[in-house]
């Protein structure tokens, strides 16, 4: 199957209206994420958007009818509403996610997370240095402030900051719809596509977990079928 596995998509936001309202938000509370075995270092988030508009919450719901809505840190930022409005699609969690100086994310995948499997994640960076190294399935991007892309997080991955300052990006979970389909189809884009690779038996089972810890009708449909082929493989 061929699969998206990047695209850089056609907005170009105004870093330094983005860097003012984030700046604004700095002295708040700074959740540190709370998948703690893929970092080292400090790696925290600003909702923007939650479950119920929770200004304590970042985790992601493994609930598929989950209600999100607007946080009173994004009810206060004129600009970041306006990126957000850019995208005409179903908004679920958005955050502000901080890597700190020093930091990592270790190389992982996020289960199902990709536009062939209804769900998009999208990175504005905000803030960065150029000693910060992005890996998507073991190829190198410095993403540049106000640049807009998706990634296929599917895929595996790896972050690591080895500047003096923190990086700070804008992260926008999204459902697929019409409007996405049609913009993710435009000839002119910036756009790499791949053949979506096999898994071994390790990292099948890792994926698994994750899925049967969402606990979603879908996810536990679809670990029980992968679950199936290593038992009959």
């Amino acid at each position: 199957m061929v699969v998206i596995k990047y695209i850089r998509l056609p907005f170009l936001f105004d870093k330094n209206r983005l860097q003012q309202e984030v700046q604004q938000l700095m002295n708040e509370n700074w959740l540190l994420h709370y998948q703690t075995m893929h970092y080292e270092g400090a790696w925290s988030a600003i909702p923007l958007r939650s479950v119920g508009g929770k200004p304590d919450d970042v985790i992601i719901s493994p609930l598929e009818n989950a209600e999100y809505a607007d946080t009173v840190f994004l009810q206060k930022s004129n600009y970041l509403q306006e990126v957000l409005n850019t995208f005409k699609c179903p908004l679920k969690a958005v955050r502000l996610l901080k890597l700190d100086a020093g930091a990592i994310i270790k190389e992982h995948r996020d289960a199902e997370l990709n536009f062939e499997r209804g769900e998009v994640r999208i990175h504005v960076p905000v803030i960065t240095n150029e000693n910060v190294d992005f890996f998507l399935e073991n190829e190198k991007f410095h993403l540049k402030e106000g640049e807009c892309w998706y990634m296929n997080f599917n895929l595996p991955h790896s972050i690591y900051n080895n500047g003096n300052t923190a990086r700070i990006h804008l992260v926008i979970d999204a459902v697929v719809n019409d409007w996405l389909k049609t913009l993710f189809t435009k000839p002119e884009l910036e756009k790499k596509e791949m053949e979506e690779p096999g898994f071994d038996n390790n990292t099948k089972r890792q994926i698994i977990e994750q899925l049967r810890m969402l606990n979603t009708e879908t996810s536990t449909r679809i670990a029980d079928e992968m679950e199936s082929s290593l038992q009959h493989g």
